[in-house]
């Protein structure tokens, strides 16, 4: 993803050029320099960060500049996933997409797509319609949700934020991202700087439940963009193309599993088990879920797991394996959580909050109140309090 360009004023005017300013698609994830600047570094050179075990790399028809990728090569050498560049703008496909992403998928790797943004285009759902309509998104354990390239033009005269104003970008990237998930069902991850998401957005704070592929070539990771509060992928190194084999690095915070879940068809989790801090018992779906949630348990059986399904939007639902129900916040928080649901609705939500002590809250959307173990965990939980204390914090224990 490129990033040169040569600065201008937010709002100015667009040249009449821009929109056929790379016919060969000269977009590609380069975010992590500064504007005006093009990066020829050797990713290869960079260390992986501390602290980030999966490694990825992204590429683009720019990669091809000295023939094919290696894609077993790339597996070897400790890549677990990829992003291959599928479209720019409206009209512009890479030549290379379709080889590189059977390949990649053939060497192992879960593989995604991903979009060059043209917000100067001005018509959003076209170009999403256009790159869903090319990303080959399928509903399956090895494609990643597709990706949105949201960067500074790389055209030379090419105006700050593409010559929208703040409101008019977040407007932008709002009905690009709506339109995506409304033809794959899942949100699609956004790839973007903070230093050109913050003034070219307005420090725009509401695309929070979409994941982030945050870019910055430093040491540390980078500070996030608003409206963020962790990335799900750092692209913290560039790749050179005049050098074989040198391609953007990424890193994915978190282990394998937790990347499965990006995909089309997320595996499976491992059930939980919530223990109460107040009491250090487990919460149990009493009577295989025909009575109230409790916490009053020693040990974790069947009745005290739960698995934590994404609701989407930033939500989670609790299903009891007991007997594959969802728990509500019955009578919109009114009543004891019971586990009896069959499908999730707005009393079946719940926002995880993690708390700095390593304990977990849970706020019942029903009614924005956090769920409590009443009365020391003698009591069925219940989603009434507005604010936590030691009853309201849970350990989330993993069960195998």
């Amino acid at each position: 993803m490129s990033a040169g360009l040569a600065l201008g004023a937010l709002g100015m005017a667009q040249p009449a050029s821009a929109a056929d300013a790379a016919p060969d698609g000269g977009g590609h994830a380069n975010a992590g320099v500064k504007p005006g600047a093009r990066t020829t570094s050797a990713s290869t050179s960079a260390a992986i960060p501390a602290g980030y075990t999966i490694r990825g790399i992204d590429v683009s028809s720019h990669d091809h500049n000295l023939g094919p990728i290696d894609w077993p090569a790339v597996a070897a050498g400790g890549a677990k996933f990829a992003y291959v560049k599928a479209t720019e703008g409206h009209t512009y496909r890479n030549p290379y997409f379709a080889e590189d992403y059977a390949a990649a998928k053939a060497a192992g790797l879960l593989v995604g797509a991903y979009h060059f943004a043209r917000p100067d285009g001005r018509d959003p759902v076209t170009e999403a319609n256009f790159f869903i309509d090319n990303a080959q998104f399928a509903k399956d354990s090895q494609t990643l949700v597709p990706m949105v390239d949201i960067e500074w033009p790389y055209w030379s005269g090419a105006p700050t934020c593409y010559g929208l104003t703040t409101t008019e970008m977040s407007a932008w990237i709002k009905s690009f991202t709506d339109q995506v998930k409304a033809r794959i069902g899942r949100p699609v991850m956004i790839y973007t700087n903070t230093n050109y998401w913050n003034p070219c957005t307005g420090n725009n704070a509401s695309f929070g439940a979409n994941p982030l592929d945050i870019a910055g070539y430093t040491a540390t990771r980078p500070p996030l963009p608003a409206g963020w509060t962790t990335e799900t992928i750092w692209q913290y190194a560039a790749g050179d193309p005049s050098t074989p084999g040198s391609y953007s690095q990424n890193v994915f915070n978190g282990d394998y599993p937790a990347l499965t879940r990006l995909t089309g068809a997320p595996a499976v989790a491992a059930p939980i088990a919530l223990r109460a801090r107040i009491n250090s018992r487990y919460v149990v779906a009493e009577s295989a879920g025909a009575k109230p949630l409790i916490a009053n348990r020693t040990s974790v059986g069947l009745w005290e797991q739960f698995d934590m399904v994404d609701a989407g939007d930033g939500f989670v639902a609790l299903r009891a394996r007991a007997n594959g129900r969802y728990v509500v916040a019955e009578s919109g928080g009114a009543q004891p959580l019971i586990a009896n649901r069959t499908s999730v609705g707005a009393w079946e939500k719940f926002t995880v909050i993690d708390n700095a002590d390593g304990s977990i809250s849970l706020r019942a959307n029903a009614n924005g109140r956090y769920v409590v173990a009443e009365n020391a965990g003698t009591q069925p939980l219940i989603a009434n309090r507005t604010s936590i204390g030691p009853w309201e914090k849970f350990d989330r224990i993993a069960t195998s």
